[in-house]
């Protein structure tokens, strides 16, 4: 992505040019992900407006809030898809769902609908708070998509004006690639995921991988999944299949090494211990200093293999946390300090990886 003087003041221009790694910031371990059909434009607060959002859709928010508030956990991710020509049916909205399958797994299960506009906010609920008795009522307007790969990216400028600046062409380059395509690959202009200090910042479902700084050289390296993975590594911010930070950034690493096939790896992993000493910096942080983390997973008709890892926060790196806003935020880095699995095979990839 070339940069101008004037781009100074967009966050992720300067997030670049200070070195800040996206390394495991692929948000919470999410288990619904919906998106739904809505017009722009995208006020900053769209999903608690009133007057733009169905009283089901500000009910599921404010069940996410209390969710937050109470344990801190994210289970349910709200997305808006900016209605298109191609994929648009007058008078209808579309609805996408991806669910986290049960045990270990590799990618979302997704269901889709087409619903009457006045239907998005119930179809919304059901699907939210997963209410089978609900969701009967939907199922003549469930779309035949499994197979149907979603690049998500996002250009909310009123979040951050990167966000538009620099999603908009990244989206643009990948809408053709999708208007080329067998229909099976579709490119959506999305609301805020979070991230906007790695714009242009994208969602790959029904994987689940966050990835920022996606020019669109680098979009379409990850639309063809071919050539050294590697290249991508200091693009992909993490996997929603796992929390963040530190089992992301084992996996981001394990992507790198074990190439394209990773992705079809049914995984698991959680933290076996890390620091209890985290105390409150200048900043107000109390990120752990390391984990040592466990990830499971399984080739397919193969064994289950697992890895342990120790990843560490390196060190922090400041920069503005928005667009045309002096403020700063010392952004967390992290790296593998060590992981164990086949030693030999281990060392062969790192090899490749790293010569």
């Amino acid at each position: 992505m070339t940069t101008s003087t004037t781009d100074s003041r967009f966050c992720s221009v300067c997030a670049r040019q200070a070195g800040l790694n996206p390394a495991g910031s692929g948000g919470a371990a999410y288990e619904i992900i919906i998106a739904a059909e809505l017009p722009l434009p995208w006020p900053l607060g769209l999903f608690s407006d009133a007057q733009r959002m169905p009283p089901e859709v500000l009910d599921i928010m404010a069940h996410i809030r209390d969710e937050y508030q109470r344990d801190g956990t994210l289970r349910i991710r709200p997305l808006g898809l900016a209605p298109d020509d191609a994929y648009t049916t007058p008078g209808m909205r579309r609805v996408i769902c991806w669910r986290r399958p049960e045990g270990p797994f590799a990618q979302f299960e997704r269901a889709e609908y087409l619903v009457p506009e006045d239907q998005l906010g119930p179809l919304f609920y059901a699907l939210a708070l997963e209410e089978p008795e609900r969701l009967a009522a939907f199922a003549t307007y469930r779309q035949e998509s499994d197979d149907v790969r979603d690049l998500l990216v996002c250009t909310h400028g009123s979040v951050d004006a990167a966000c538009a600046k620099f999603g908009h062409p990244t989206y643009t380059h990948l809408r053709q690639i999708a208007a080329d395509s067998d229909r099976r690959l579709r490119a959506w202009r999305t609301t805020h995921f979070g991230g906007h200090v790695f714009a242009p910042t994208l969602i790959d479902m029904p994987h689940g991988s966050f990835w920022g700084y996606v020019d669109p050289d680098t979009a379409e390296w990850l639309v063809q999944r071919t050539g050294d993975p590697a290249r991508l590594r200091e693009h992909y911010r993490g996997w929603a299949g796992l929390p963040a930070p530190f089992l992301q950034v084992l996996e981001r690493e394990l992507f790198a090494l074990h190439g394209w096939e990773w992705l079809q790896y049914a995984k698991s992993g959680h933290v076996l211990a890390q620091d209890e000493t985290a105390q409150l910096d200048e900043h107000s942080h109390a990120e752990p200093a390391w984990a040592e983390v466990q990830l499971d997973y399984r080739v397919p008709a193969g064994a289950t293999r697992r890895i342990t890892a120790r990843v560490e926060l390196t060190n922090r790196i400041e920069a503005i946390h928005s667009s045309g806003n002096d403020e700063t935020y010392a952004y967390p880095q992290y790296a593998v300090a060590w992981l164990h699995e086949d030693a030999e095979r281990v060392q062969r990839l790192l090899d490749r990886v790293h010569r």
